[in-house]
């Protein structure tokens, strides 16, 4: 005998709530049905499995390229390169631009690129490596730093959630997380590095709440942080330059970083503005929209009185 249990409908904000909180709580038969696998949990840092949704919603057949073999040095490198700047959810962010930070720091670096490196050995060609870092040197906060990892192609595509650096939004006393608050957060890639233009038939099929992310040609990046800075010597025994390279002028190496990083620059510049751009439409579209409710939610207006007409004797 089957019996039936009603639950009262409580609105779609609700059924979505209950969503979140199931997921969030990462709960081990909704892990599995989503296909999760940790490899990685200590002191509040996790490194997982899960599969990766840009396959499903690819067009055509594609896969990652893992397992991948990347060392603990190489991720360590490749993440070493990527910065993340961003606000949280406020005004003054369009106005100002705000500082990239790193996106791991030194310690992370040191203490999860060899977790990483063992997810992405596991990996399968349909899943990406996950990762859910708390807020170094403090000890209780509700900051983390969240993303996912996968290796297609050449390329290294990096996908960020969420950063420890950037404060939690106020939910207005809701405790669930808007997935579609990325507090403005953007990926940067240092120099020398820059970041890889991916034709577009390369292109992942990203998802709908998942807007920042970053590519990376690995062996690009690679060569380019790993290359040794050239040695600066003290006043005393420095060579002078001959007399020959000096009328020459600047060297066409020289010449090509010069014009590398003036591209790179503009590219930022023009990355940043095309931002705000976007950031000031949909602050626009927001404002439209509270002022179309307000107007509906007004009373209709009550027809005007006619006045009696005059008497006549």
């Amino acid at each position: 005998m089957r019996t039936m249990i009603t639950v009262p409908f409580m609105g779609t904000r609700w059924i979505l709530g209950i969503g979140l909180v199931i997921a969030a709580a990462g709960l081990p038969g909704c892990a599995a049905l989503m296909g999760e696998k940790t490899t990685f949990n200590q002191g509040g840092a996790k490194v997982g499995l899960e599969r990766d949704p840009t396959i499903a919603r690819a067009k055509t057949d594609v896969h990652n390229a893992h397992p991948a073999n990347l060392t603990g040095a190489e991720v360590r490198t490749l993440l070493g390169a990527v910065e993340v700047s961003g606000w949280t959810g406020t005004i003054v962010g369009i106005f100002e631009n705000p500082r990239p930070v790193p996106l791991l720091t030194e310690e992370q670096l040191n203490a999860y690129a060899g977790p990483i490196s063992d997810a992405f050995r596991q990996a399968g060609p349909a899943e990406r490596v996950t990762f859910s870092f708390p807020k170094p040197d403090v000890k209780y906060s509700d900051n983390r730093t969240i993303g996912f990892l996968f290796v297609r192609d050449k390329y290294l595509h990096i996908v960020l959630t969420d950063h420890a650096s950037l404060t939690r939004a106020d939910t207005g006393g809701d405790e669930l997380k808007d997935p579609r608050d990325t507090k403005g957060m953007k990926l940067w890639v240092a120099l020398p590095a820059r970041a890889a233009v991916v034709p577009d038939i390369q292109e992942p099929t990203w998802a709908a709440f998942e807007t920042v992310h970053v590519s990376l040609n690995m062996q690009e990046v690679i060569a380019l942080r790993s290359a040794k800075p050239p040695v600066l010597v003290g006043r005393e025994s420095a060579v002078p330059p001959s007399p020959v390279a000096s009328d020459a002028g600047p060297s066409k190496q020289d010449l090509q970083n010069q014009v590398r990083e003036l591209t790179n620059s503009n590219l930022e510049l023009r990355g940043r503005l095309d931002d705000q751009a976007k950031q000031m439409k949909t602050l626009n579209d927001e404002m439209n929209r509270l002022r179309l409710e307000m107007d509906q939610a007004k009373p209709p207006k009550s027809p005007p009185r006619k006045s009696p007409a005059p008497f006549t004797p």
